[in-house]
């Protein structure tokens, strides 16, 4: 039996297939496409890749801001609960999660068997989101993916708002035009990210393990930059920007078991 989860978020749409014990395959795309035409696009590509039909996935969840435009969607799912599956997954001993993506960040807490039991969302700002980082590469002129290596090289950090994103906006460029180095400010940027991250977690509570997943969660820079502040080990999964729809892909999975243990119970 095969199940698919479906993760439609502010900048990218991600797809994962799973047979309720294996990852089948898992698949992404960084679009502008409006959510329905680039879920189904990207979800029929991977079945294509794995010589699958619809007809072959019994149940489809779909979760992230536009999970409801995903007409063939079969249920919809909370983010926090897919990044809870998704991370417990591949870290059984996971107990805290952080999920932090272009736009959006969350923290849940999770008990000894994988139960969500309390989470926190960050406000409606772009600080502590991985659209703050990409703000500073910006205006620092640097690709994305150099950032994380950038703040590695360092010394000491730049002070950079980590309450307002507007307000980082103007340090970051007050920054440059003062001749602070482009590593000092990027390990600012990354500090100020950091510093709301950990609000999150803190919020929560934070026990071992802690899991960080979402595209930000593969910048070296942001990690260590947490790491630091939380005085905590964090794992980050091969794949994370792909952990939650694997976990909206466990639920659909999950969602089946229960449908068929009520209808066993029935006939019984």
């Amino acid at each position: 039996m095969l199940f698919a989860g479906i993760d439609v978020g502010a900048q990218s749409v991600k797809a994962v297939l799973f047979d309720g014990e294996n990852i089948l395959g898992r698949k992404l795309v960084i679009t502008e496409e409006e959510a329905e035409k680039a879920a189904g696009r990207l979800y029929h590509e991977l079945l294509s890749e794995l010589d699958l039909k619809p007809g072959d996935v019994e149940t489809v969840v779909a979760t992230g801001w536009g999970a409801r435009e995903v007409s063939f969607a079969d249920k919809t799912s909370s983010e926090q609960m897919c990044a809870a599956r998704g991370a417990r997954r591949l870290f059984p001993g996971a107990r805290t999660v952080l999920d932090m993506g272009a736009e959006g960040s969350r923290a849940m807490k999770l008990g000894p068997d994988g139960a969500l039991l309390d989470f926190s969302n960050n406000a409606k700002c772009a600080s502590g989101t991985g659209a703050s980082i990409e703000l500073g590469a910006l205006y620092l002129k640097v690709p994305i993916h150099q950032m994380g290596p950038l703040s590695l090289a360092a010394e000491g950090a730049a002070d950079v708002s980590s309450t307002c994103a507007v307000f980082a906006e103007s340090v970051i460029i007050s920054h440059i035009h003062q001749g602070e180095s482009r590593e000092r400010i990027a390990a600012g940027v990354h500090r100020a990210a950091a510093t709301r991250a950990a609000e999150l977690l803190n919020r929560v509570g934070i026990e071992e393990d802690v899991i960080f997943v979402g595209g930000a969660a593969l910048n070296r820079g942001l990690v260590k930059s947490l790491e630091e502040m939380i005085k905590v080990p964090i794992l980050v999964p091969e794949h994370p920007r792909t952990v939650v729809a694997l976990g909206a892909a466990i639920q659909a999975s999950i969602k089946k078991a229960g449908r068929k243990r009520r209808e066993n119970a029935k006939q019984e």
